[in-house]
């Protein structure tokens, strides 16, 4: 029994273009030029692996021999033709492996069997796999026998990049491009195979599989036989869950009802579950961005059709998406990606995912609070005393660092209940016996949980009371969200203190109110290196991808001081050169200004002379001895690591 065994990848491959899954159009193409005799003599199928390409060129071999086509333009299966290539010994189909055979003398005798007529049908193909694979001599020599081929004869070549393959080989060929299968089609397909084995199987456990396919057939049909194989007889969501070791969305479900809510110790705990279970942080880090790009797109109507799910996945996202809103979820994408940019170089990988995690809180939270009400929260702290009610009440409100939400609408809320009259005098002798932090003073009581709960449980004033009326253990809680929750003023300076730190010339730091006039005047003076080494980081980490011709050109030269606030770059000859540095010379200038803290400084630019353009043209002995004579521990450096020049 287990001699007979086939993969489903080849027990199930499609054997007329009917069958074809996924690729419609190309292979509606196909059968009607088969149709109408308008056949090509070389084709190239192109596009990821998997995806069929060269199941269609022996379908389109088989066809085009066939000796009695049906009406809509299918091979029989009955003439002799058909027999002889189900059963694998057709003479008229070649296939040759690329990868394996990519000589010259390969393609030779490649072109000698051509010269060969058919014994048996009208044609003689000749399937190329991976053509890309071909060395250049070998392309070259197929090149005329490409382009004049006998009239019996047909190539077709399949490769999964054609960037690789010489442009006078594509012109020669008639190109099909193959896409990726999509999420539904690969699932209608894996439901036929799993009717046909008798597999009872689950519609999310297929979607899955689809969807861990990336578009390949080949792939998700291995991936199925793996986990047939695992489940026996019945495939569920959790077999396909445990067999492929996949992030399941409930985790970021999960992860983003934490978000919502604030919980920043479940979110931590999560965190360290899914670590526990071998997954790398760079896999939670990317599947939590596609997760909110998903809900973004299905927040919408017009956008919800590139959510590929099954509907039962499709209903949780939406269920969710209605909490969120895009502003969050585009500062929670740009995040995420951010950080996926940042885990290789970083030194502490779990450390960073943790920190993006904990900025997400400040994101989501205020929303959360807004999308589930919190009577819940409330009714717990009512039969308590007030401190304590205090007390749960700031610990959820810690977690928010920008809590410039909260003073906004809290002086009004003590005037709308006219009839509670105790409110309003309770911040005055709070802020009467602090006189000189008094600013800060009158942030605590705005700040403190109690007119919170004005606005959250407004049908019950009475508690209200009951919270001020204990002015004893107010002052405890009500130091928490002071320090946790500092106002707009406080955090743009304590910003500005760790990011936006200027340099004197006694060397020491400036108050962070200082560091925000863009206006005043600079004149403090630099040192060739110090405008040497800001103009390295300029050109290494301001020009974007984009600007790679301007960087390449900038990183030969360095500027050189001439007078006080005066610079100098020298650039090779040539209008073009000088046109691109031109393009961003307002751009460097600025950054040096801020970076040197000078506004009067100019960097002008000028053209090498002959002279300086013949120093380039030094041998690297020349150059070691030029090092030497600048730097004599450059000789002992050398001898001491045993360095040669190469």
């Amino acid at each position: 029994m287990a001699d007979n065994y086939i993969v489903s990848a080849r027990k199930y491959r499609p054997d007329s273009f009917q069958s074809i899954v996924g690729q419609g159009a190309m292979a509606s193409t196909l059968r009607t030029a088969v149709q109408q005799g308008r056949l090509a003599h070389a084709y190239l199928f192109c596009g990821p692996r998997g995806v069929g390409k060269t199941t269609a060129a022996r379908v389109l071999a088989k066809t085009i021999n066939c000796l009695n086509l049906n009406p809509e333009g299918e091979a029989c299966n009955e003439c002799e033709s058909c027999r002889a290539f189900n059963e694998g010994r057709s003479f008229n189909i070649f296939e040759l492996d690329a990868a394996s055979n990519n000589s010259v003398e390969d393609i030779r005798q490649l072109t000698e069997q051509v010269t060969m007529p058919p014994a048996l049908g009208k044609y003689k193909v000749y399937i190329i796999d991976e053509v890309h694979m071909l060395s250049v001599t070998a392309f070259n020599a197929f090149l005329k026998t490409l382009e004049e081929p006998p009239s019996y004869a047909i190539f077709i070549l399949a490769t999964t990049e054609k960037h690789k393959i010489l442009p006078t080989i594509l012109s020669r060929c008639q190109i099909y491009d193959f896409k990726r299968i999509t999420v539904g089609d690969i699932t209608h397909h894996l439901q036929y195979v799993a009717q046909s084995e008798g597999i009872v199987a689950d519609e999310a456990a297929l979607g899955l599989i689809a969807e861990k396919a990336d578009g390949g057939m080949r792939d998700a049909l291995s991936m199925f036989d793996r986990i047939a194989s695992f489940a026996g007889g019945q495939i569920t969501y959790e077999h396909a869950l445990e067999s492929l070791n996949v992030l399941d969305y409930s985790y970021f479900i999960r992860t983003f009802d934490h978000l919502l809510t604030g919980d920043y110790r479940s979110l931590l705990l999560l965190l360290d579950e899914l670590l526990g279970k071998g997954f790398e942080g760079q896999t939670i880090l990317a599947g939590l961005a596609a997760f909110a790009r998903d809900l973004l797109v299905v927040q919408h109507p017009g956008t919800s059709v590139l959510l590929e799910k099954p509907e039962r996945v499709t209903q949780a996202y939406e269920a969710l998406a209605t909490r969120c809103t895009p502003a969050q979820l585009f500062a929670a994408i740009r995040a995420l990606v951010q950080a996926d940019q940042q885990y290789r170089q970083a030194t502490n990988k779990r450390l960073l995912i943790e920190l993006t995690l904990l900025g997400l809180v400040s994101t989501f939270h205020t929303a959360g609070e807004l999308a589930t009400p919190p009577p819940s929260t409330a009714s717990p702290a009512q039969p308590q005393a007030g401190a304590s009610a205090q007390a749960t009440l700031s610990t959820q409100a810690s977690p928010t660092p920008t809590p410039t939400t909260a003073p906004q609408p809290q002086p009004a809320s003590p005037t709308q209940p006219a009839s509670a009259p105790s409110p309003p005098p309770a911040p005055q002798p709070v802020a009467s016996p602090q006189p000189a932090p008094q600013p800060v003073a009158v942030s605590q009581p705005v700040a403190s949980p109690q007119p919170i709960a004005q606005p959250v449980a407004s049908p019950q004033l009475a508690t209200q009371p009951t919270a001020v009326s204990q002015p004893v253990a107010s002052p405890q809680p009500v130091a928490q969200p002071v320090t946790s929750a500092p106002s707009s003023e406080q955090a743009a300076g304590g910003r500005r203190q760790l990011f936006g730190r200027r340099r004197t010339g006694a060397g020491e730091a400036s108050e962070a109110g200082q560091s925000e006039s863009p206006t005043e005047e600079e004149h403090e003076p630099f040192t060739e290196e110090e405008l040497q080494r800001a103009y390295v980081r300029f050109v290494e980490q301001e020009l974007s991808s984009e600007q790679i011709i301007c960087r390449n050109i900038l990183h030969a030269e360095l500027p050189t001081l001439q007078t006080e606030g005066q610079a100098e770059l020298a650039l090779p000859p040539g209008n073009a050169i000088r046109e691109t540095v031109e393009a961003v010379l307002p751009q460097l200038q600025s950054f040096l200004r801020r970076t040197l803290h000078n506004t009067r400084l100019v960097l002008s630019l000028r053209e090498k002379s002959t002279e300086e353009q013949s120093r380039l043209a030094l041998t690297p002995e020349d150059r070691l001895k030029k090092l030497i004579e600048i730097n004599p521990d450059v000789q002992q450096l050398k001898e001491q690591l045993q360095l040669r020049l190469s």
